[in-house]
């Protein structure tokens, strides 16, 4: 899987934070796909992106799912669960 981080094109500082990130992505892509993985084997039906962002401990677990997400490796799983915050979130699991 090649990849590449997302990042704002107008701001200097995104490029800058997408080009320093690019050594760890396959490494985080893996971890993300790891979590959801194991959520599903335990006889859940994935998680949300503030389930990940909790579980893997940083922001950047939300743009390496939506990256994930790109390239047919994970999907939505057409539920919704709440989130700490009260709000419904799409639950992902791997496609």
């Amino acid at each position: 899987m090649s990849a590449r981080a997302p990042f704002q094109h107008h701001s200097a500082t995104s490029c800058e934070a997408a080009r320093l990130m690019a050594p760890h992505l396959s490494l985080m892509e893996i971890e993300i796909l790891n979590l959801i993985t194991e959520s599903q084997a335990a006889g859940g039906n994935g998680l949300t992106d503030d389930e990940l962002i909790n579980l893997f401990g940083t922001q950047s677990a939300r743009p390496r799912r939506i990256f994930l997400v790109a390239c047919g490796k994970v999907c939505d799983s057409g539920a919704t669960r709440l989130t700490r915050t009260n709000r419904k979130a799409v639950v992902w699991r791997i496609a």
